[in-house]
């Protein structure tokens, strides 16, 4: 298991895993899965469920430049939902192949393109799209930051005792 770092830094590395395992313990029984773990996954190996654990991911909105994330890593964003687009149709997998013939051939790969917008193949290998049993849904949204949320609001809200209060009414 990966450990909390690696999974924030590097989460496709584990999706990759995992749909490997997944893919391995099918076997040739037909298409994988739609769903192999991933969500559990990531939910357990980083204690999504305490608050703490859950801040330890960078968040997009405390960040002063977004080119300092390290691209491809685990992050968080506040805010609310705009529009939502119709479903969209994907290739949730293609098979990786050998480009040409060769005196040593590879044996073929499924590959993932759950959470990419585009998969590049090995040097060497090439894509093959899988027709219609590769086919899944998937949601998109327009986001939009929180209204009226500064820096100033994100700091910790200390209240005000009686005297300070009565003073500014």
């Amino acid at each position: 298991m990966a450990s909390v770092q690696e999974e924030i830094r590097a989460p496709l590395n584990v999706i990759d895993a995992l749909f490997a395992q997944s893919v391995a313990a099918s076997g040739s029984s037909g298409p994988p899965l739609d769903k192999w773990g991933e969500k559990e996954r990531f939910v357990q190996a980083l204690g999504l469920a305490d608050e703490e654990a859950f801040s330890q991911i960078p968040c997009l909105n405390e960040i002063d430049l977004v080119e300092s994330v390290r691209p491809f890593s685990l992050v968080r964003y506040r805010g609310l939902v705009q529009d939502v687009f119709e479903p969209e149709i994907y290739s949730a997998f293609v098979e990786e192949r050998d480009a040409a013939e060769s005196s040593s051939p590879q044996a073929s790969c499924l590959l993932t393109t759950k959470y990419r917008e585009c998969v590049e193949p090995a040097p060497g290998r090439a894509l093959h799209d899988l027709g219609r049993e590769a086919f899944s849904q998937r949601g998109a949204f327009y986001c939009v930051p929180l209204p009226a949320v500064c820096m100033v609001e994100q700091t910790v809200y200390l209240p005000c005792d009686d005297a300070a209060r009565d003073v500014t009414e």
